[in-house]
């Protein structure tokens, strides 16, 4: 790679831009659709500078475009782009259709979709570090993504034929819709009477832990808890208290038939008294 242009100053472009920098490449331009933004980022960069978006394209030899998914094929098919040169989405959710305007002039289309919440700011060293990155190019390009992920010490797996829609809702799952597990974790402590500013710190180390656990051994060895202890008469008490916020309960009898899909090494019996809880 040489000269690398980054269209899109958020989560996703500040983390990859300096993940990309730290890593000795050449990135040379951020254009974003607020100037303040794309100048904030550039300056984080050695010689890099803020430009228009289409002055990112003429200058650089690859662009990534980590903007909003509304936004990829709008921006993709306003700018001027060459043969040969490498433009690249890093949506989960879109194929490489949105790049037809950019192919069209014979430009090199991909997608290269970190599989990690970025926090806001500054994301910290080694960002891609043990991430794994969803890849989708011709033969042109996919070589060059996927040693592009290994050099940010990420994982690349190829995605190319997946369906998009459902590849992005199981990252969806796993990462935003934890975020609403701790929503309504925080509901039902403040239920019990606990201070909600708590919440947070008492919680979240609890779903930190559970998805370390997760990563590190099957999803069986991973759960804690009454399903897996096959306590049925907890399980019946949580829900009776959670009638009071019948919207909790269902979520909760929803999330507690999922794991009943696990094996579980229950018995008949007891997987049916767990059922029947969950049911009450």
């Amino acid at each position: 790679m040489s000269v690398i242009g980054i269209i899109g100053a958020g989560r996703v472009g500040t983390a990859l831009a300096l993940a990309l920098a730290e890593k000795g490449q050449r990135v040379a331009a951020v254009a974003s659709r607020r100037d303040n933004s794309a100048r904030a980022l550039a300056r984080r960069i050695d010689g890099a500078e803020a430009r228009s978006a289409q002055e990112v394209a003429q200058r650089c030899d690859w662009v990534f475009l980590t903007l909003p998914d509304s936004a990829v094929a709008a921006v993709a098919s306003e700018l001027t782009w060459r043969a040969g040169q490498a433009v690249v989405h890093t949506s989960g959710a879109l194929d490489l259709s949105a790049l037809d305007r950019a192919a069209a002039q014979d430009a090199l289309p991909g997608a290269f979709h970190p599989l990690r919440a970025f926090p806001a700011g500054d994301p910290g060293p080694n960002a891609f570090a043990g991430v794994t990155i969803g890849i989708c190019a011709g033969p042109a390009l996919s070589p060059q993504l996927e040693a592009l992920a290994g050099s940010l010490g990420g994982r690349a797996l190829r995605v190319d034929g997946a369906d998009r829609t459902l590849y992005h809702a199981a990252a969806v799952f796993a990462s935003n819709y934890a975020v609403a597990l701790l929503l309504a974790a925080r509901r039902a402590w403040t239920l019990a009477g606990l201070p909600e500013a708590e919440a947070r710190a008492a919680l979240a180390p609890l779903l930190a832990g559970a998805a370390a656990n997760a990563a590190q051994q099957p999803l069986e060895r991973a759960l804690s808890g009454p399903i897996v202890r096959g306590d049925a008469d907890t399980i019946a008490r949580h829900l009776e208290k959670l009638a009071r916020a019948p919207e909790l309960a269902d979520l909760y009898r929803a999330l507690g038939a999922q794991l009943l899909d696990l094996d579980l090494g229950h018995s008949p019996e007891t997987r049916d008294k767990i059922r029947k809880a969950l049911l009450r």
